[in-house]
């Protein structure tokens, strides 16, 4: 029995025991579910107390700075330390907080302090140089540049490599204001566009590497800025900078940049997009400009400049035939060989005559033919139709052209050029060189291209006939000269050309033909109203209604039948 008692009084403490844990358990289970509760209930306060807290600590943070800052000024100022160890001292404290700038981003916690760390480094450095150079006179205005690009370059590498998008935008803000204000109070016409370039470069390659959106298009309107601005003072008898210089600064703009997107689109396997594009438009606009004025003052011959833009221009159009791009179709491809043939035009047109460069697009326009057709390529037919225009416009022709179809038969009239025959001739022979016209990239717009070859060769031949024979049928070009017969034949030779365009159009070769036919006839009508009827007579406006009403007899037959030839 004593033994079955004790047995019982132990179960009974042991239970005690249990349930004293159990209560304890409750307990703790109940005040943790108080505090998440607590934390459910208001989360965004310790948020916002948090937000305010730590911005509130870097305001303080950099106000000590300035003020440590400001502190040094009175120690210079003051002649405690010479002028020249407080310069001294003032850039070592604005290098030591881009220093704790770059420590801190390194912790994913305190980016945002290192951000105003960097800030701070900038709004410190960038006005001391400043000072360095027009106050206390340490500096000249190139040695002001050049200690400019130094701490671009450190705070650049530091935003770069730390991934801070907000120091870049400030590195080439405050880098390209600086810039200016030492080019006004130096006068140092050179250093500052040239620190300019680097400056656009360093922001562009950036943005290359951090895929940061912005930059670029800053330190590209610094750049540019730059050497305009050189190029305008180079005129000013106030300062003494020769025409040449901002044409050399503007090549190395030009060649700099598009290295740079070489490098982008056939190194790093990245498209080239609308920056780009601009850029480099605005790079050879520049450069061209610059080229003109330095030609101006007897300092360039534009025979050179447009034998390097032919070196240039081959170089830009071969990347985009390279079997990356070419098989990409891509706007890489547009892009190279747009660029490129378009500055292999412009090159042409300075180094050549008017007559040759107008011969040597011709040529290149039959070859683009002839490689659109070879390759499937309708870009190439485009190419082809932009040489061909360029040919025209160069030659001369066009105008021509419009002045027989559309001129007073009174005035001076434009001689037939021989030359002017060669260019129309080989324009027709576009025609019937077989080019792509099919393309699922383009759609409705691949006839695009031969539309505008066939409206060229209208335009071509039809002036060229009427340069001809104007001055033995109508008498054109003196006193004597018959606007009733010139009229007559003008409406001729449009009617000719509408029928001449609707039985093309029969051919698988031309479909695109069929859209210029009644444009014609429209201009034939309103040309009737406006010159033919106010200027003929009898004889002259019967031919000129016979052959106007025989025309759309016959485009009306012939662009009803179905049937198209081979």
């Amino acid at each position: 029995m004593p033994d079955g008692i004790a047995m019982e009084d132990r179960v009974a403490a042991l239970e005690s025991r249990l349930a004293a844990v159990e209560q304890r358990l409750n307990a703790l289970e109940g005040a943790q579910a108080d505090v998440l509760a607590s934390e459910e209930r208001a989360p965004g306060a310790d948020n916002r107390e948090g937000f305010v807290s730590q911005a509130s600590t870097l305001i303080g943070s950099v106000l000590l700075i300035f003020g440590g800052a400001y502190l040094l000024r009175a120690i210079t100022d003051l002649n405690v330390v010479p002028t020249a160890f407080g310069i001294l001292l003032g850039a070592s404290y604005a290098l030591l907080w881009l220093f704790v700038a770059h420590r801190k981003a390194g912790n994913e916690d305190e980016r945002a302090s290192a951000m105003f760390y960097g800030g701070a480094s900038i709004f410190l450095a960038l006005p001391l140089l400043v000072e360095a150079n027009t106050r206390f006179e340490l500096l000249s205005g190139q040695q002001t540049v050049v200690a400019l690009a130094l701490f671009c370059a450190l705070a650049m590498l530091v935003a770069v490599t730390r991934n801070l998008r907000s120091l870049g935008w400030l590195v080439t803000a405050g880098g390209i204001v600086t810039a200016f204000v030492v080019l006004n109070a130096s006068r140092a016409a050179v250093a500052v566009p040239a620190f300019l370039i680097i400056l656009g470069l360093g922001s562009l390659w950036a943005v290359y590497v951090r895929q940061w959106i912005g930059p670029q298009w800053l330190g590209a309107l610094g750049a540019n800025t730059g050497v305009v601005v050189l190029l305008l003072i180079s005129t000013s008898d106030q300062w003494s900078t020769e025409p040449l210089t901002p044409f050399l600064l503007g090549a190395a703009l030009l060649v700099t940049y598009l290295v740079s997107f070489a490098l982008r689109s056939h190194v790093r396997g990245q498209n080239v997009g609308i920056f780009e594009t601009l850029q480099a438009l605005l790079a050879v606009g520049i450069v061209f400009w610059a080229a003109s004025v330095a030609a101006q003052a007897g300092q360039l011959a534009l025979a050179t400049v447009g034998a390097w833009v032919v070196v240039i221009g081959a170089c830009a159009y071969g990347l985009a035939f390279t079997p990356e791009t070419r098989s990409a179709r891509g706007r890489n491809f547009y892009f190279h060989s747009a660029l490129g043939l378009a500055l292999v035009v412009a090159g042409t047109a300075l180094a050549m005559s008017p007559a040759i460069a107008a011969a040597a697009w011709s040529l290149m326009a039959l070859a683009m033919a002839w490689f659109s057709g070879r390759f499937g390529r309708v870009a190439l037919s485009l190419q082809c139709t932009f040489l061909l225009l360029a040919a025209g416009v160069g030659s001369g022709i066009l105008t021509t052209g419009l002045e027989a179809l559309a001129g007073d038969a009174s005035a001076l009239w434009p001689p037939f050029v021989p030359w002017h025959l060669i260019i129309a001739l080989t324009t027709v022979a576009c025609l019937f060189i077989p080019v792509a016209q099919h393309s699922d990239r383009w759609g409705v717009l691949s006839g695009a291209p031969q539309l505008i070859v066939l409206a060229l060769s209208v335009w071509e031949v039809g002036g060229l006939m009427v340069v001809y024979l104007a001055p033995a049928l109508a008498g054109v070009g003196g006193a004597d000269a018959n606007p009733a017969i010139l009229a007559a034949l003008r409406t001729a030779v449009l009617s000719a050309a509408s029928v001449t365009l609707a039985l093309s159009s029969r051919f698988k070769r031309w479909p695109e033909a069929r859209w210029l036919v009644y444009p014609v006839l429209l201009v034939v009508g309103v040309k009737l109203l406006l010159e033919d009827f106010p200027n003929g007579q009898p004889a002259t406006l019967f031919v000129a209604l016979a052959v106007v009403g025989g025309a759309l007899l016959l485009v009306a037959k012939l662009l009803s039948r179905d049937k198209i030839g081979a």
